[in-house]
């Protein structure tokens, strides 16, 4: 089964070059006193050519050529776009069903009217008769009550009017909800005429509900008679691409990795070098999303080389994504990496400076250090051992305190990490509740514009670097820029 859809607009109907002029304004006189004492005459360009048409509003052509309209009178007009559309709709394509948008905005424009150039007097639900005898002529075979449908566009308000893009939205999902359509048909949408609101609540109300199966039809304006053709891949392509791009802003890598998939899955063609590279980027973004780091900087590859053989680096790509959780609204997680970062950088300064006294880390354990370290440094009792013990918690902040005391000179440092903020964290972490933001940063005793800085500023101490922001300080960001070019290119030639 071939289903047409079709909207109409202030033009498909016209006068033909040759109408009768006398047949005209005698029509029109029986209607003048319904037209607010306008005089709509049939116009074209003064300097067109001698075969174009003339128009007269929508509404207007309706009112005057709708009642008593035989034969001869039918001749007068000429259907533009319809005619282009039912030449291409011909054999196998030949609908079965035609429905045909209509609009009305007499509830809108209620007091407006008596200006001519009012969207009122462009309304197709006059033209509904002409449209009957239409498709009577070009299409035969369809029964007018049965496989014929006009659904009227009627706001109700000024602010419902067709130009209102979202409320012209809701009232075509209305009446396209209410269309009953085989699962096999296919659907074909000529969306083109109306107002550019009703065309792009057309294209979306159609795609959401009958997806692949519709196909649009659109007029070449240069070539009259030759519609193009647009499979409904190429308008789900650059729909599905602006949902990707909006992912990709709040870095649901993920997301955008399944959108572009389902897209290239559906073709025939393999990945061209420009997908390649995006899919390879995304599935980058990604590792590094789950704080996969290491496997992160594996498929970046030679780019990140020099920057994992310093023992610092994860703990500012730990730092960086605790700024993506917060701006993903993701609060606890922020906390979380924000912390990691700090104390995952300290348990690698002490790995690296002391490495003669570290056993490596087995698989998911954490490194220990042997108590000979007590002949290097001198801590508290109270932290002391015998044997062998876990590298982490406040034993790691006491050996880099001893080791460094100028670090409790440090603001970062000192509030960071030798004041309440560890107590904090644990009190934070020990409850089963959200956080606000305002939480997160009072857990770091700072306020939100001072927030990142100061995680930076513990990394740098720790680390000896000179970073100026912990974007610029992760991999990720390279990353990031690349795949926000890559995507907006390819949308670029889709």
């Amino acid at each position: 089964m071939n289903i047409w859809i079709v909207t109409t607009g202030n033009s498909d109907v016209q006068l033909k070059h040759n109408y009768d002029k006398n047949k005209w304004q005698k029509r029109y006189r029986v209607v003048r006193s319904q037209l607010s004492n306008h005089l709509f005459e049939p116009f074209r360009l003064k300097n067109a050519h001698v075969e174009e048409p003339y128009t007269v509003p929508a509404r207007v052509m309706g009112m005057v050529y709708s009642s008593d309209l035989d034969d001869e009178t039918y001749n007068d007009l000429h259907f533009p776009l319809l005619d282009t559309f039912t030449q291409y709709l011909q054999g196998k394509k030949q609908p079965d069903k035609v429905i045909v948008i209509l609009t009305n905005q007499e509830n809108v424009f209620s007091k407006e009217r008596m200006d001519y150039k009012c969207p009122y007097w462009q309304d197709t639900c006059t033209i509904q008769p002409i449209l009957e005898t239409y498709f009577q002529k070009k299409i035969p075979q369809l029964k007018p009550k049965e496989d014929i449908k006009y659904l009227e566009l009627k706001p109700e308000s000024k602010e419902q009017g067709l130009d209102n893009w979202n409320e012209c939205l809701i009232l075509v999902n209305q009446k396209i909800s209410t269309l009953e359509v085989n699962e096999i048909a296919k659907i074909y949408v000529s969306h083109q005429a109306g107002t550019p609101a009703i065309s792009s609540a057309i294209q979306f109300t159609t795609l959401a509900k009958f997806n692949k199966q519709v196909d649009f039809l659109v007029s070449n304006e240069y070539e009259q008679g030759n519609p193009v053709h647009i499979p409904s891949s190429n308008y789900l392509k650059g729909i599905k691409l602006q949902e990707a791009k909006a992912l990709l802003e709040r870095y649901d890598y993920s997301g955008v990795q399944k959108i572009l998939t389902n897209i290239w899955k559906n073709r025939e063609e393999t990945l061209n070098y420009q997908e390649q590279r995006i899919s390879e980027l995304l599935t980058m973004a990604t590792s590094w999303n789950c704080a996969k780091f290491e496997d992160f900087a594996k498929a970046r590859g030679t780019s990140a080389q020099e920057r994992i053989q310093q023992w610092w680096w994860t703990g500012y790509e730990a730092a960086y994504l605790a700024v993506v959780r917060l701006k993903q609204g993701n609060n606890v997680e922020s906390l979380f990496h924000s912390f990691r970062a700090l104390e995952g950088t300290l348990s690698k300064w002490v790995q690296t400076h002391y490495q003669h006294h570290i056993i490596p880390a087995k698989e998911d354990e954490s490194p220990k250090i042997r108590d000979s370290i007590f002949n290097e440094i001198n801590l508290p009792d109270k932290f002391k051992f015998k044997g062998v013990k876990p590298l982490y918690g406040d034993f790691i902040y006491q050996i880099f305190k001893q080791a460094c005391p100028q670090s409790q000179a440090n603001i970062h440092i000192n509030q960071q990490v030798w004041n309440h903020v560890r107590d904090e964290r644990n009190n934070l972490f020990h409850q089963l509740l959200g956080l606000s933001k305002d939480q997160v940063f009072q857990a770091c005793d700072t306020n939100e514009n001072e927030w990142q800085t100061r995680v930076l500023g513990c990394l740098n101490f720790i680390s000896g670097k000179k970073f100026t922001s912990l974007k610029k300080a992760s991999l990720m960001y390279e990353v990031e820029q690349e795949l926000q070019a890559a995507i907006s290119n390819y949308e670029l030639q889709t």
